[in-house]
């Protein structure tokens, strides 16, 4: 076991074959590392933080005894001091870095409370430091020479005297120190101003009941601690989303509260460690939530436009993280790097002049093949050992904007990259699926399965396009029953954000899509005012009426609605006219003139007139005239025969009196 020593340098250079020789991983653990390109423990440190130990399990003792003798080597004395060396190791990966000081600042948290709970034993109330933490940093000295404690006094001073030149205005963008203050206040808060008033009296029976409340006070810091990383989880890594929730009420932010059952015994610290953030956030000027979160970034990221802050801004507070592609800009200005020089000049990224890769490998002196090389590993590259971090892309399971950031900025702004790069950059090098629906592309996290999301949104889209003249809707959950149901959740919770953005379809509650009614459906609207009017139409007539009822349909031509008619089992033509029936109305009649004589004159004993005829006819045929039945009726001999004075027959009828045809008198006899 490595001791404490105070060069964390030498230890973090510590190659794991060391450990080997010395028996304290075993032989397949320390093959495993030579597999994952881990030589030292610096290397070990960085795949634990990134997660990759999970692929090293069951791999020996070290996973255990290494960290705490690396991560924990260090005393409360020495975390001031290895933070401010740390800054001298100049060819330390920032990674590794970023790493270290975040566990020593987390290593400066707990002693704070400590020093918390000292000033607690020592003055028997949390109030005396909450007026000295936010005393003047003059009087920082003078407060402290009322401490008799030694131990005390040195860890006070190393401790509150960072954190109390960490206050100023314009470094709150510390998030780290922000956090540590509004924890602290939070505690300090935690104790009323009973439990002060009772720790002044000197009796025995309180001293007793001082050291049970103190214990309690120990317990309850430690769940706000406990509580306030489960807080950092939703509300950090900036003050624009817990500027948004704090623009909650009260009744609201109880409500979010118990929705998340995980915090359950931990919702009263929480609700006060709330209490305390918002108070704290007063701090900058009774700036909005909005306002508070564009002045982050562009006190942050100077280099962007008043358009890009905003952008960023939001982006930040829906997804978590910051689109990396505006701020690498920053660092692609001025690299060193060839590779990310090549990037930047490839893609255009900084001046918006693009340059082919031969323009390219003339001006840093190599090959074509060479640049087209190094530009396909240059997105992982640039993320590398950076330091970079996406907070919660881990869990983001689609990312919407992807496609219109892409279009304006790589369009409007003439940078030659390609989408799968650009949702690479704004990623910050975290892969994620690419799915377009509706010409809409979308990133969509590892977990989902495209052809998946496809076939659902296919089938969204082909019964949106349908014609309905009522509202419609579609199940997801009948759409995903091929899905297991642990994975459903997902995509039950990924597809209505997809199709909200690609189709305009809201999703409701319980995963139904809302279809709004679709179009006209003309045969429905026609069969509509045949019922209104209750009689039998020509086409010109229903056309003219579908108009008056549905303008929206002047730009489909008569032929068309006509052709639908004719195709419709709802409507049918009359015989050979030109009207139009519905098919329920048996009253009807839907055979044509010559049809409806035939079965009048079979119901007569006697020829008739055709003035009879007419009367009957008539009815079922209103726009028909006499003249155009005589001529019908004379054009059809093997079914009608013209007797005399105007009198109709069936001709193979015989009729009393041998009645004869008339005659037809050629012309010139």
């Amino acid at each position: 076991m490595i001791k404490d020593r105070k060069d964390i340098k030498a230890i973090l250079r510590s190659p794991m074959e060391r450990y080997y020789e010395l028996g304290m991983i075993s032989s397949r653990a320390f093959n495993i590392c030579n597999a994952a390109d881990i030589g030292t423990v610096g290397d070990l440190i960085q795949w634990h933080y990134e997660d990759g130990l999970r692929k090293l399990r069951n791999c020996g003792p070290y996973t255990i005894k290494e960290f705490e003798s690396v991560i924990g080597l260090v005393n409360y004395k020495h975390a001031v001091q290895l933070l401010k060396k740390l800054d001298s190791y100049e060819d330390l990966p920032k990674l590794l870095k970023d790493i270290i000081v975040a566990h020593y600042k987390r290593t400066l948290l707990d002693f704070s409370l400590d020093c918390i709970r000292r000033f607690y034993d020592t003055f028997g109330d949390c109030k005396a430091f909450y007026t000295f933490f936010f005393c003047g940093l003059n009087d920082l000295d003078v407060r402290f020479n009322n401490i008799v404690n030694r131990e005390v006094k040195h860890y006070c001073y190393q401790v509150l005297s960072g954190i109390h030149s960490s206050l100023r205005k314009e470094q709150l963008d510390d998030t780290y120190t922000y956090e540590l203050i509004v924890i602290a206040r939070a505690i300090l808060w935690f104790c009323d101003d009973v439990f002060a008033a009772e720790l002044e009296t000197k009796d025995w029976d309180l001293k007793v009941r001082r050291k049970a409340l103190l214990d309690d006070f120990h317990e309850r810091a430690d769940h706000l601690v406990n509580a306030a990383a489960n807080v950092r989880r939703y509300l950090i890594p900036g003050y624009s989303r817990a500027a948004a929730m704090m623009q909650l009420s009260e009744g609201e932010v109880r409500s979010k509260l118990l929705e998340i059952r995980s915090w359950g015994p931990t919702y009263r610290t929480i609700f006060l460690f709330l209490a305390e953030l918002k108070e704290t956030l007063l701090w900058y000027e009774s700036i909005d939530g909005k306002e508070l979160g564009t002045t982050v970034v562009a006190n942050k990221y100077r280099f962007l436009t008043l358009e890009q802050v905003d952008f960023v801004a939001d982006f930040y507070k829906q997804y978590g993280y910051y689109p990396m592609f505006f701020l690498l800009r920053e660092r692609l200005a001025t690299t060193k790097e060839r590779v990310e020089q090549i990037f930047a000049m490839a893609t255009g990224i900084c001046d918006g002049h693009p340059m082919n890769y031969a323009e390219i490998g003339k001006e840093i002196g190599c090959t074509r093949e060479r640049v087209r090389q190094l530009m396909v590993l240059a997105p992982k590259d640039l993320f590398k050992d950076r330091g970079w971090m996406h907070y919660q892309l881990n869990n983001t399971l689609v990312v919407s904007e992807i496609d219109d950031l892409y279009l304006d900025v790589v369009e409007n702004e003439k940078v030659n990259i390609s989408f799968e790069t650009f949702a690479l950059v704004c990623t910050e090098g975290f892969p994620m699926k690419t799915a377009k629906e509706n010409d809409l592309r979308f990133l969509v996290n590892n977990r989902l399965n495209v052809s998946v999301i496809n076939k659902v949104c296919g089938e969204v889209g082909r019964q949106s396009r349908q014609i309905r003249p009522e509202t419609g809707s579609i199940c997801l959950d009948d759409l995903l029953k091929d899905i297991p149901d642990d994975k459903k959740g997902i995509y039950m919770e990924a597809l209505p954000v997809i199709i909200t953005k690609a189709f305009g379809l809201p999703v409701d509650e319980t995963g139904n899509v809302v279809l709004p009614p679709n179009g006209v459906d003309v045969v429905y609207e026609l069969s509509e005012i045949l019922r209104e009017k209750g009689r039998p139409m020509s086409m010109k007539e229903l056309y003219a009426e579908l108009i008056k009822r549905c303008p929206e349909v002047k730009h489909k031509s008569f032929e068309h609605v006509r052709g639908k008619v004719l195709r419709s089992e709802a409507i049918v033509l009359i015989g050979k006219s030109s009207r139009y029936t519905l098919a329920e109305w048996n009253h009807v009649y839907r055979g044509s003139i010559r049809d409806l004589v035939v079965d009048i004159l079979k119901k007569s004993r006697t020829p008739m007139h055709i003035n009879e005829i007419m009367e009957k006819v008539l009815p079922a045929f209103p726009y028909t005239n006499k003249g155009s039945v005589t001529s019908s009726l004379g054009s059809d001999k093997e079914r009608f025969v013209l007797l005399g004075d105007g009198y109709y027959g069936l001709r193979k009828r015989k009729y009393r009196g041998g009645l004869v045809p008339e005659r037809k008198v050629k012309k010139g006899n």
